[in-house]
């Protein structure tokens, strides 16, 4: 590290040092962390070669996972990191075998600590994780990144667009892009990446995954008296609208199970309260009792991983972000088990996908809170009217997976262009 940098990063470290340290004293959560975040991860004798993924959290995660199988079984051994305990509760579940934990803190020395003793052969970013300390430790040790399913949202471009100078140095120590779509490709080229870095392979999320993960012997039980609503990945004031279509349902003879799932699993207690005091009978997916839930119930998802196989249960799914303005989850995930799908006006972040269930009918959505009870009313009226739905909706994203497997061929290019000596990103070789 130059005089300069090594100054810049020693003045960042003072100033965040009260704030580390608070959180420590604060937050005992923070402090278990605080070793992985400082680049003491717990895997640092994993060997070098591997291939060193990054992703955020839990969808993230779920979408690396895809990838992996097909880095796997080309031969490729590696270790993962993500932002958040849920995200790295993903691979430990998914992959046990495979070394993961927290990412470090972007800063010079947290990086340097965590990538010494793993040495990887190649990096790869999921989504929009361009972090760049990581970014510029990687091209000090020459180590090619690329990012895969690469995304700038409608509120992220605008933010990285007003820095593009200072984050243009950055970009281009990028060796590949995999982007979701054109306007995500365009973006990447307007911050600076050169444009022949640049390719579009799609959306990791429009692949299903490999395997099915089932409910579960409690989870099954619980769910197997329908019909069931499953609202995933909620934001707070989405809980509410769900309970109120509850009640509307219940007046209109079409009582259901409601299955929350909120975006943060540490608002459980807050749902939980919110869903009491609407006079329900509340489970949580920790603490299931041996029975079949009665229509008119509430089980809360208080853990990662069930989301999933809960959408296979149900008989219509509603997204969460959507009705509040956040962007919008992954609207695939209940598609990918042939269950109709329903999300609210916000869904910036998953343009692309909606606009391919809709072109087919197959997703739907809805103005405001009040649309949304209607559509779930009217969802358990036509249950075959439903199921066609979802159908059309599986269908429709079988034809557009591939996306793995082109990502996985872009990686392998990379990965040949740069230790053939063609160049890196540094020299500015091609991703074509």
């Amino acid at each position: 590290m130059r005089p300069l940098a090594h100054s810049i990063a020693a003045l960042a470290a003072l100033v965040a040092a009260p704030v580390v340290a608070a959180g420590a004293v604060l937050r005992p959560d923070f402090r278990r962390q605080l070793p992985e975040r400082l680049g003491f991860g717990r895997e640092r004798a994993a060997g070098s070669g591997r291939i060193w993924l990054h992703a955020s959290s839990v969808g993230e995660a779920k979408a690396a996972c895809r990838l992996l199988d097909a880095l796997e079984a080309s031969g490729f051994e590696a270790q993962a990191t993500t932002m958040t305990v849920a995200g790295r509760s993903i691979f430990e579940r998914d992959r046990p075998r495979m070394p993961s934990m927290l990412a470090p803190l972007d800063h010079p020395w947290c990086v340097a600590l965590a990538m010494q003793p793993a040495r990887p052969r190649l990096s790869i970013l999921i989504e929009t994780e361009l972090w760049p300390s990581w970014i510029a430790a990687c091209a000090r040790a020459g180590v090619p990144v690329v990012v895969a399913s690469g995304r700038l949202s409608d509120r992220s471009f605008p933010r990285y667009s007003k820095v593009a100078r200072l984050i243009g140095p950055t970009l281009r120590k990028i060796a590949a892009v995999g982007a979701r779509t054109e306007l995500d490709a365009e973006r990447f080229v307007r911050l600076g990446l050169p444009e022949d870095r640049v390719r579009i392979t799609g959306d990791l999320k429009l692949d299903p995954a490999s395997e099915k993960s089932g409910l579960g012997p409690a989870l099954e039980r619980a769910l197997s008296i329908g019909p069931v609503v499953v609202a995933g990945s909620t934001h707070r004031g989405e809980e509410e609208t769900c309970l109120r279509a509850l009640a509307a349902a219940e007046r209109q003879g079409q009582p259901f199970v409601l299955v929350l799932a909120p975006r943060q699993v540490d608002r459980t207690a807050e749902v939980a309260r919110l869903a009491r005091s609407r006079g329900r009978r509340v489970h949580l997916r920790s603490r299931l009792e041996d029975r079949p839930l009665a229509p008119g119930e509430v089980l809360i998802l208080d853990s990662y991983g069930d989301l999933a196989a809960a959408y296979a249960a149900g008989a219509v799914a509603f997204v969460g972000g959507t009705l509040v303005p956040v962007g919008g989850h992954n609207v695939c995930e209940p598609v990918h088990v042939g269950r109709p799908v329903l999300y609210g006006p916000h869904f910036a972040n998953v343009r692309k996908i909606v606009e391919i269930l809709e072109a087919d009918g197959a997703g739907r959505c809805v103005p405001n809170a009040d649309a949304l009870i209607a559509a779930i009313v009217e969802s358990l009226r036509d249950p075959e009217e439903a199921r066609r739905r979802g159908e059309t909706g599986r269908l429709t994203l079988e034809r557009h997976r591939g996306s793995v497997e082109r990502t996985r061929q872009l990686v392998l290019e990379t990965l040949a262009r740069v230790e053939s000596g063609a160049g890196g990103a540094a020299e500015g070789g091609s991703a074509r």
